[in-house]
């Protein structure tokens, strides 16, 4: 298993997934969007989960959202070093402003915070040649 100059492991990159980890190396938040009937798929899928047209191409989404749901993880990751710092991790499904829901780590928010419904916003960690991975924190009010 690869790992990233954090010392944690990296994502498996296929050719459905690069165009994902790429974009969020360029700060960019991509999904996959149907060209017959422009629903937004997440994870990436060699089809579409609505009407099962392959016709997919990569759309700039809105990086901001709120929390659907999330559990914190302390112990699990005390296996691998390279997430010694970050304990605890919260892991949460975050459902996007105009897109699909995502799962993704909250950083900047005490776990006994996070509450559901709670409005997110994006930010981009590159973790590898090319490849970077958006994380959420708590959007400002307002």
């Amino acid at each position: 298993m690869q790992q990233s100059p954090q010392g944690k492991p990296l994502p498996e990159i296929t050719d459905l997934t690069r165009p994902f980890w790429t974009a969020a190396y360029e700060g960019k938040l991509k999904v996959q969007q149907c060209g017959k009937c422009g629903t937004k798929n997440f994870y990436p899928k060699p089809c579409c989960v609505e009407c099962g047209s392959r016709d997919l191409k990569w759309a700039e989404t809105k990086p901001r959202g709120v929390v659907y749901t999330f559990s914190t993880a302390s112990l699990v990751m005390m296996n691998l070093p390279g997430w010694k710092d970050d304990l605890p991790v919260i892991l949460c499904l975050v459902d996007l402003e105009d897109g699909p829901r995502l799962y993704a780590q909250l950083t900047g928010c005490a776990p006994e915070d996070v509450r559901f419904g709670m409005p997110v916003e994006a930010y981009f960690e590159k973790i590898g040649e090319n490849i970077g991975i958006p994380k959420f924190r708590p959007a400002p009010a307002g």
